[in-house]
């Protein structure tokens, strides 16, 4: 099982394989700014999440991935007042992806402008920019007995790159629905150029496009649909179909601030079925957590993938 794995992590960085570069995220639907930079300032308050995944459980140099972020609005004493009007979000975040040889570290900051479209509709568009960490340790590579002299990668020995990156988002969003668009990696830079082969290794561009509406069912129940759709050229396109349900601890108008539990489901096409559950207490804290039932060929090898989020809202 172990080689499955190096194999597969050493084809990402040859210049002849496509594979998805950027960490794979079942969490998205309670920290969508990971794959959107307007999504900065959307709920005007201080949202700092710490998250991890472990995915395909049971595999050695399966992926990890960690992350810390934080976003927030700026001049928020005058976007709550009762007047429409612009305004500005800022936010950042660290992350490490780690798979088998190779390792991703990230730095990102970001900016977003939400302009108003009517009195609860917004259309908001942002960047992340950044510097990008790429390490390759080819002592993690065991290819046949002399391969690894011979082979076009691990002959150039091991590889510690570092790169800017930018990536660009829009987002359009009121308290009853979403929609977002971003391109990940807008650069493309060069990783490596190996001998021998035609095109240098760079990173891909990731195309993500979201939607989702909120439907109140009751005063405590909300149930909320939604799609993530994922392509990185030329691999296929993937897509995300979920449905998740809030109860709210509340006898008023529900809001974001309310006590709540919420729990869901989701279908990953050619990857997994995922189920999330989650918890806000106190008006501002957070868990959640998700598990991945593998039902691609994986599924044979792997127990799975587990993701937990700790989040933290301060008004």
């Amino acid at each position: 099982m172990k080689n499955y794995i190096l194999i597969s992590c050493f084809l990402l960085i040859s210049s002849v394989a496509v594979a998805q570069q950027k960490a794979l995220y079942s969490q998205y639907m309670t920290n969508y700014y990971l794959l959107n930079p307007a999504v900065a300032g959307v709920d005007k308050d201080w949202n700092i999440k710490a998250g991890y995944r472990n995915q395909w459980t049971g595999f050695e140099g399966a992926p990890k991935t960690y992350y810390l972020s934080a976003e927030t609005a700026l001049f928020k004493r005058t976007i709550r007042s009762r007047r429409v009007q612009p305004y500005h979000g800022v936010g950042g975040y660290v992350y490490t992806d780690q798979t088998g040889p190779i390792t991703q570290t990230g730095l990102q900051l970001s900016y977003a402008h939400h302009v108003p479209i009517n009195r609860s509709i917004y259309f908001s568009s942002g960047l992340f920019a950044g510097v990008q960490q790429y390490r390759f340790d080819e002592n993690k590579i065991h290819l046949a007995e002399g391969s690894n002299e011979r082979d076009p990668v691990t002959q150039q020995g091991s590889l510690n790159a570092f790169m800017p990156d930018l990536s660009v988002g829009a987002y359009l969003h009121s308290e009853e629905f979403y929609a977002g668009a971003s391109l990940f990696q807008v650069l493309g830079n060069k990783i490596m150029k190996n001998k021998g082969v035609e095109d240098p290794s760079r990173l891909s561009r990731h195309l993500f496009i979201s939607g989702g509406y909120n439907i109140d069912v009751n005063r405590n129940i909300t149930v909320t649909p939604s799609v993530l759709i994922k392509h990185v050229n030329p691999a296929p396109v993937q897509a995300d179909f979920n449905v998740r349900g809030a109860y709210h601890f509340t006898n008023r108008r529900k809001s974001k601030y309310d006590d709540m539990l919420w729990a869901g489901i989701s279908y990953r096409t050619q990857d997994a079925i995922v189920g999330l559950a989650g918890i806000q207490l106190k008006q501002q804290y957070q868990l959640s957590y998700t598990y991945d039932i593998t039902i691609s060929p994986m599924r044979h090898h792997s127990a799975g993938s587990h993701e937990i989020v700790l989040g933290l809202r301060m008004p």
